[in-house]
């Protein structure tokens, strides 16, 4: 236990699991000490039905938010303790419901006083460490509604990799890499067209000496991704040739690289960055809109793939 407190904020969960078996197994001691057959996760869905019955498995798994085999476990063991019995709808006689059955009602009887007691102890005890746990635990589900912990956890993730993501310009050595980066995703899902073998065959002369950029993703001294500007008006240039390597794909490389061009475009006084893409490439879509590249009408493009193009509008 000294080593999971060590662990902090990491082992939160665990710290959460273990303070919940302590209460569950304190209830099942109390629960044997008054001679009482009842076990502490039989509590919510036993007190339910005293409250408001009867109820199909449906009906309990919402009120509850349990999930439909948990509720159908507990309610079995229950049905099968004679403590729940099973009626049927008058209206529709192939629907089942569940009440306390006259077992479970004297059983309640027993109960209530356990149950008083348990939620005065626990009363005494927040009064003791100084906080509503209640209040906090209702704070903290709030708090996850609106943002779960994958969602917060992945977040956190992605930003540990971006900052892993090295960018570097174009060189000579790098010419290669270009082209082997771009025919990859192109052989994929697409073919190898006439305009991408021109940029790709030489990006000094088609791409920078144009007024371009082309730049580079490193990551463990490896390169694993590009992408280009190209410029093709005053004003007006094209985010192009953006690829990064399938084994490291989902690391926020993408992302850096769409950033970088981003703010080479508007180094460059761009008021228009555009990009042609494909509706079957799907991650590389969310990730442009994000940006803000919106949809626009799709003209006279240089690629047979070309299903769709975006704009940002840059300041």
């Amino acid at each position: 236990m000294d080593f999971i407190k060590q662990l902090g904020e990491a082992a939160f969960g665990t710290r959460l699991r273990m303070l919940t078996e302590r209460f569950f197994q304190d209830g099942a001691k109390l629960y044997e000490s008054q001679n009482v057959d009842f076990e502490p996760r039989w509590f919510t869905i036993f007190y339910l039905l005293s409250t408001r019955s009867p109820l199909t498995i449906t009906e309990i798994t919402s009120e509850l938010s349990y999930t439909q085999p948990a509720v159908t476990q507990i309610a079995n063991v229950l049905i099968k303790k004679g403590l729940v019995k099973v009626v049927k709808d008058k209206s529709d006689t192939r629907k089942k419901l569940l009440a306390l059955s006259p077992k479970g009602l004297d059983l309640l009887d027993e109960l209530k006083p356990v149950w008083q007691g348990f939620e005065d102890a626990v009363k005494e005890l927040f009064t003791e460490i100084g906080y509503d746990l209640i209040y906090i635990i209702s704070k903290t589900e709030n708090a996850l509604d609106k943002r779960d912990m994958f969602e917060r956890v992945s977040e956190k993730i992605k930003e540990k990799q971006l900052g892993k993501v090295e960018l570097v310009k174009y060189a000579p050595e790098y010419r290669d890499k270009f082209r082997e980066l771009n025919y990859e995703w192109l052989e994929k899902y697409f073919t190898v067209e006439p305009e991408d073998k021109k940029l790709l065959g030489d990006p000094e002369g088609e791409i920078i000496k144009k007024g371009g950029e082309v730049v580079f993703a490193k990551l463990n001294d490896e390169i694993v991704g590009t992408a280009a500007l190209i410029k093709f008006s005053d004003g007006e240039f094209e985010l192009a040739k953006m690829a990064v390597t399938e084994k490291v794909q989902g690391r926020q490389i993408g992302k850096k690289l769409a950033e970088e061009i981003i703010r080479l475009a508007k180094a460059k006084k761009a008021h228009t960055l555009f990009l042609e893409t494909n509706v079957k490439l799907n991650a590389a879509l969310k990730l442009y809109k994000k940006f803000g590249f919106e949809l626009v009408e799709n003209t006279n493009s240089k690629y047979a793939r070309s299903t769709i193009k975006m704009e940002l509008k840059l300041n």
